[in-house]
């Protein structure tokens, strides 16, 4: 006798597939590139001050998220996951995005300190490979500055 087939496995799988396509067909239409393989969104409404705040709603660069009969909804079909609304919260823990990265490494915020540190670990990581191009080894360096005084 066969094993019986996973309904429910493949009834997410088919969802998440349509989401997928319909993410791709928004995306595309409105010309932005989704940088990241997996991500997800949701905001904390315990936490949140609502409309006589609206920081997030401001903030978010593609307008997916927006208040809908006094609640904040989350289009996540146009949500690039940029974090821009957890950086503009006011609130810490409130907004929370997670992604995940082509290569596999997943990121979380949920504070403006958290997306600060990526910002700044992202920069350092730039500006390591900027003078790695310009001087491959010391000898470029010193070649150009000459050595230190003494």
């Amino acid at each position: 006798m066969g094993e019986a087939p996973d309904i429910f496995g493949l009834l997410v799988a088919a969802q998440e597939e349509k989401r997928r396509s319909v993410r791709e067909e928004v995306l595309g239409a409105l010309g932005i590139e989704d940088r990241f393989v997996k991500g997800s969104i949701w905001i904390d409404e315990r936490r949140c001050y609502g409309p006589q705040c609206d920081l997030c709603v401001k903030a978010c660069p593609t307008s997916a998220i927006f208040w809908r009969e006094g609640r904040l909804i989350v289009q996540e079909e146009v949500c690039i996951y940029c974090t821009a609304c957890v950086l503009n919260c006011m609130v810490e823990d409130c907004i929370h995005v997670r992604r995940v990265r082509p290569d596999g490494r997943v990121e979380e915020f949920s504070s403006a300190r958290e997306v600060a540190c990526l910002h700044r670990a992202v920069a350092g990581e730039k500006a390591v490979e900027a003078v790695e191009r310009i001087f491959p080894s010391p000898e470029d360096y010193i070649r150009r500055y000459g050595p230190w005084p003494r």
